[in-house]
């Protein structure tokens, strides 16, 4: 009986003893996660490759040899609806990546998030002399900074397009939308496109800009050319248009 007692005994202490050690090498859940924007710069649905060929819902044909554009202030929309403001992080678009690591953000449900389609007044107006070369605000080539108005381009296209009557004639004109200044900023809207962040699993929101829309209403054969303050009409169309070229998954 008492060997029993004592066999029973030990197969306890070794139980406790395993349980025990296995609690303590466990990993705990982290509370927080990589968040990442997917992005695609497209024309129309397809990707929007240097001197490709590309047509306007009119039929009117140009390429595009430039096409880059700021996105900053990005804020989440957490669950609760209280904002999580992800400071600092700016995001210059480009064609050398679709990737952009924003930073990690607690795990959680999201009712969505918004974005600037553009800079800050206190960050446009700051130098790009003073930032890193890593940093999308450093001086960049092509430039996409205007040093003699002490701002930056928020969105930046040039190519050459087709300005024959008919629209049947080669691209071949110099085409060229410049958008900045501080009053052409434009917040973006995804406030409704929920999301969720897991822990152990880096989340990616894919998102989707489209020349195309953002020139839906432009006249590329005689609206072919602002610098912003030389045509602020036009650039002020292009702006108003960004909301609707942005699309999510």
């Amino acid at each position: 009986m008492k060997k029993n007692i004592y066999y029973f005994i030990l197969i306890l202490v070794t139980i406790t003893t395993v349980s025990s050690c296995k609690k303590d090498t466990e990993t705990p859940a982290s509370t927080e996660e990589t968040l990442s924007f997917h992005l695609h710069r497209n024309v129309g649905t397809a990707d929007g490759i240097y001197d490709s060929l590309y047509q306007t819902a009119s039929g009117r044909k140009f390429n595009i040899t430039d096409y880059r554009f700021y996105i900053s202030n990005i804020v989440l929309i957490k669950g609760d609806g209280s904002l999580y403001p992800l400071t600092g992080k700016v995001i210059l678009a480009g064609p050398s990546a679709m990737e952009y690591e924003l930073q990690k953000v607690p795990v959680g449900n999201y009712k969505g998030f918004t974005f600037m389609m553009g800079l800050d007044s206190i960050t446009n107006h700051s130098d790009p002399t003073t930032f890193g070369a890593g940093s999308p605000l450093a001086v960049q080539t092509p430039s996409i900074h205007w040093d003699w108005n002490s701002g930056y381009i928020f969105f930046k296209v040039e190519g050459k397009v087709d300005t024959t009557a008919a629209a049947n004639g080669s691209a071949d004109f110099d085409y060229l939308y410049h958008i900045g200044m501080d009053d052409l900023k434009r917040t973006i809207d995804f406030s409704t496109n929920a999301f969720s962040v897991v822990s152990g699993s880096p989340h990616e929101l894919h998102i989707e800009f489209d020349l195309l829309e953002a020139l839906s209403n432009v006249d590329m054969r005689t609206e072919n050319m602002t610098h912003t303050m030389d045509n602020f009409p036009l650039a002020t169309k292009i702006a108003d248009n960004w909301q609707a070229a942005w699309s999510a998954e």
